[in-house]
Order: C-alpha cells, then sequence, then structure tokens
C-alpha cells in the first residue's frame, strides 16, 4: 500500500496560486492528518487548499459520535469569556465558516445571536462585558424585564441581565465535519476511516505513519486525535486528560419560543445551576450542556461511558425546572461524548515535541470546534513554511514541552 500519490487532482487556492504562482517542488508536500473530527478536517482542507497531497486516517468514520464533534449542537461566540486575546481568531474563523459554507453550498452555522444570563458580578458575566468593552464589540445589555419580553425561552430571576452576542450562533457539528470533509475531498485530499495510526515515526527524509494495514512515507504528519492524543503526540503523562461530556435532551411545550430565530444560544450561570442552552433543531426538544456537575475524567477514551448516572440526570433536569420556563423537565434522550482537555483550558496547536515535522492540534478543551477552521489554518501556516502570523501563543506547546528533546 503506498499513499505518496494523489488520488485526485488537488487546487491550489493559496495566497501564491491567487497571486498567480504556483507552489514550488519543495513546497508541495505529502501531508498525513490523523483525526478525522472537525480539527482533521479542517486541517485537511486548510492543507489541499495549500496544494499539498492530503492523506486523512481516523480509527472510524467521518463524522462519528465518539469524540468532541458529536452531540447534534455546538455553540459559536464572539464575546468571549476566556479572554480578548481569542477575539481576532474567532472572527478570522467566522469568516472562514462561511467560505466553507459558499464552497459547500450548505450552512453548518446558524447566527442566531448569543446571550451570557446571570448577575452582573458573576465572574463569567463580568468577562463577557470586559471583553466587549476593551474591544468595543457590538453587544446588548437587556435587564431581567427586557429579557423575559425578549426571549422568554429563559427564565430570569429580578437581579439578573443578559448580555447579548449578535455574533454568535449554533453548528450542527455532524454536518460541518461532512462539509469540510468533502471540501477537502473536492480539493485532492484522500480519506481511510477506520484505520487506526499505531505508530509515528520520523527518519532523516520521511516519517512513517504504521498502521495496522501497513507503513507509508510522509513528509509531514499533523496529530489531531482529540481525547486520543495521549497515545502518539509524544506529551507528558496528564497534559491532555479525556472527560465525558453529557448532553441532556427536553422536550418544548411551545416550539416557537425555542427555535433559532426566538433562541439564542445561551451560556448560563445561576446559583442553582450553571449550563448551556441550545435551541431546538429537531423541532422537538432542546439541548442542555450541564456546567455545574463536574465533568468526569477517563483513563482512555474507550472507557467512555454511555449510561449516566442518575444524579447527573436529576440535577440537570432541576437545573431546568428552575429556569427554563417552557421546557418539560424530563431528558428524554441522554448522551455522552469525549474531548481533550489541558490544564490551563487552552488548546495545544503547534509544533510537537517529537519532530519539527509532526504538528500537534489537541487538547481543544472544549473550546475547538468554533476555532477549527483557523487552527487548520495556522497548522497547514506551519506544514507549509515552518511559521504562521495566525498562530497564539496560549496556544503554544512549548508551554508544556519546553525541556524536552526535539
Amino acid at each position: 500500500m503506498n499513499t505518496d500519490t494523489a488520488t485526485g487532482p488537488v487546487a491550489d487556492t493559496s495566497a501564491d496560486a491567487a497571486a498567480g504562482t504556483p507552489p514550488t517542488a519543495a513546497a508541495h508536500k505529502r501531508v498525513a492528518v490523523v483525526g478525522g473530527g472537525i480539527v482533521g478536517t479542517m486541517t485537511a482542507w486548510q492543507l489541499a487548499q495549500r496544494g499539498h497531497t492530503v492523506t486523512v486516517l481516523d480509527q472510524w468514520n467521518t463524522p462519528n459520535d465518539r469524540g468532541a464533534s458529536a452531540g447534534e449542537s455546538r455553540i459559536f461566540r464572539t464575546l468571549y469569556k476566556e479572554g480578548p486575546e481569542y477575539v481576532a481568531f474567532i472572527q478570522r474563523a467566522g469568516q472562514k465558516w462561511k467560505e466553507l459554507e459558499a464552497a459547500q453550498d450548505t450552512q453548518v452555522l446558524d447566527w442566531c445571536g448569543g446571550l451570557t444570563i446571570g448577575r452582573p458580578d458573576h465572574p463569567d458575566v463580568a468577562a463577557v462585558l470586559a471583553c466587549a468593552h476593551e474591544l468595543g464589540l457590538d453587544h446588548r445589555v437587556l435587564n431581567a424585564t427586557a429579557m423575559r419580553e425578549e426571549f422568554p425561552a429563559y427564565g430570569v430571576d429580578d437581579d439578573e441581565i443578559g448580555v447579548l452576542d449578535p455574533n454568535a450562533g449554533v453548528f450542527r457539528p455532524e454536518l460541518a465535519v461532512l462539509a469540510a470533509r468533502d471540501e477537502a475531498i473536492r480539493l485532492g485530499a484522500t480519506y481511510r476511516p477506520y484505520t487506526e495510526v499505531l505508530h509515528v515515526r520520523p527518519f532523516p527524509d520521511r516519517v512513517m505513519v504504521h498502521t495496522a494495514e501497513g507503513s507509508d512515507a510522509f513528509d509531514s504528519v499533523v496529530l489531531a486525535t482529540g481525547p486520543w492524543a495521549g497515545a502518539l503526540s509524544g506529551l507528558g503523562d496528564g497534559v491532555i486528560r479525556p472527560k465525558q461530556l453529557v448532553g441532556s435532551w427536553f422536550p418544548v411545550k411551545d416550539l416557537s419560543l425555542h427555535t433559532p430565530d426566538r433562541m439564542p444560544i445561551s451560556v448560563r450561570r445561576h446559583p442553582e445551576g450553571a449550563f448551556s442552552a441550545f435551541p431546538s433543531l429537531d423541532g422537538a426538544g432542546v439541548k442542555i450542556l450541564n456546567h455545574h456537575l463536574e465533568w468526569p475524567t477517563i483513563d482512555q477514551v474507550d472507557d467512555l461511558a454511555r449510561f449516566v448516572a442518575p444524579d447527573f440526570v436529576r440535577s440537570t433536569e432541576a437545573a431546568v425546572a428552575r429556569l427554563m420556563p417552557h421546557l418539560d423537565p424530563t431528558a428524554v434522550r441522554v448522551s455522552t461524548w469525549t474531548d481533550g482537555y489541558t490544564p490551563d483550558g487552552a488548546p495545544i496547536v503547534g509544533v510537537g515535541p517529537v519532530d519539527d515535522r509532526i504538528v500537534l492540534a489537541v487538547g481543544m478543551s472544549g473550546q475547538g470546534f468554533k476555532f477549527s477552521p483557523m487552527v487548520g489554518s495556522v497548522v497547514a501556516d506551519l506544514v507549509t513554511t515552518g511559521s504562521s502570523s495566525d498562530a497564539l501563543d496560549i496556544m503554544d506547546p512549548a508551554r508544556f514541552t519546553s525541556g524536552a528533546s526535539s
């Protein structure tokens, strides 16, 4: 088996190609992307745009319901409580999401807006307001009366506010993975599902990728393995820890209040419950992602429990009964999936500790979906030229790998 040659035409839409300069032979590389979730498929798209020959390998299919791209819906938000240093990166990602939708003639992101709801002195509410003020971002602050009138799906106390981010929305993640996969294939990428990568070994003139089916040589390898990152990344024990995420779906009593045109996504902070809420995408229920209970850390992704303890479900139901007045507070569906978390909560995007031809895009820590087109772009820059002007210092792997041999 040999994956050294492309299986289809490779289109080059990089900046050089747009200027009329084709990539040089030295710039053209054979690249393996290990992992076919949203980060891997976005990276494959960006690499194929730059004229590289791309092979994506995943131990499952693409998309699947095990990794961090599962769960029916994801949030895009620009007023970022995690820090204003992310905002320009997010804004550029939003433009790339629109580019992907145009290329595939599809919609995977509904710009329904987003709310952060809670008391003004809650740290997350205060952080969102500080981000908006520091960067001069569009937003509105609604008091409890205005919230009840404009967004009745959300129950609020008299001392709470809602901070509205008009540049926010809700993804359909599985469809987004399909769109990125199909655009990468259109540009010449090859996908090999159900192909588990056992080892990645650098040699002076190549990087070998070993699977149960054989071995293949590449010029560069990108590890976008999500919660499975510990096995191949060369990072130390405990740098990326997989956690079990739990989503619960609740029936709507009045669908008209819970569609994306009436119900923005939300990050809810209340003494009796903290969660993210997503508008109804199936016409029947609203997804709640519980935040006020600790997400369990699991030793191995294969240990992911598909059944959730009753106390966890009951706690989510109690929060919904208190804070979502037009939902039936009975969880009719509970689903689990995983993501990989770093100790500081920031992703790891950059050259890994093993070899500078092995690039990491892992440890997304629950943030990666919205970022993914820009993560893919940064990785493609690193593969092509060895640097990226879009890279964020906060994501640099060196914060965990300083002193490691390379």
